[in-house]
């Protein structure tokens, strides 16, 4: 009998033998039937709006600061008040004070390190302190920065720290509203001069 021509699947490649044929087609056959159609399998739709994506982050460190110093001094804070300008966030600001409070952890800001040991995520957030430095300067906020191991290892020292602060905070707050009612009592006194000079004027008629 003649020889049947050999079938080649590509160039230069030996034909597949039939055994390896057989084995292929019963793995795909047995993995088609264990998949189920769309239509008996749909895929689970979202209910609801979407989850809002939080802005900032939250550290159980500000959570501990908050919970075992402000809230013993029993003072209103804003906790991550947001810089629109810069769009970025402080961890607290006590509006009575006009006061901003930063927990910064050791690592994160790099303590105790030079510039050029910091790695580049500690670079980065050096020059994120460095904008909420600016911006609180800027906006004549005082800028309180706590480092972690003082909050862990010295919490008397810290709390003294923002009572002493916090004060003076107050006082200022107070002299400038003081300032400010006292300017606009003034200006309104003007106001009213101005107003009963015009008032006394003689009209172009009775001249």
């Amino acid at each position: 009998m003649p020889q049947q021509p050999v079938k080649k699947s590509g160039p230069f490649q030996k034909p597949r033998s039939k055994t390896v044929k057989k084995r292929i087609t019963k793995k795909t056959e047995e993995a088609k039937d264990k998949r189920l159609p769309r239509a008996l399998n749909p895929k689970p739709k979202r209910r609801g709006p979407r989850p809002h994506k939080q802005e900032y982050g939250t550290s159980k460190l500000e959570q501990r600061f908050a919970k075992n110093f402000l809230d013993k001094l029993g003072i209103e804070y804003k906790y991550q008040f947001k810089m629109e300008s810069i769009g970025r966030y402080l961890d607290f600001y006590i509006p009575s004070c006009n006061v901003a409070i930063e927990c910064d952890g050791d690592y994160f800001h790099s303590y105790g390190l030079v510039y050029e040991q910091m790695s580049p995520m500690q670079k980065k957030n050096k020059r994120v302190d460095e904008q909420k430095n600016h911006w609180c300067a800027i906006n004549c906020i005082k800028l309180i920065r706590i480092w972690e191991h003082d909050i862990n290892e010295h919490p008397e020292s810290v709390m003294k720290m923002l009572k002493r602060e916090l004060a003076s905070g107050m006082q200022k707050t107070e002299k400038e509203k003081i300032k400010k009612s006292r300017h606009n009592t003034k200006k309104f006194k003007e106001d009213d001069n101005e107003t009963i000079h015009t008032d006394n004027r003689p009209e172009p008629g009775e001249l």
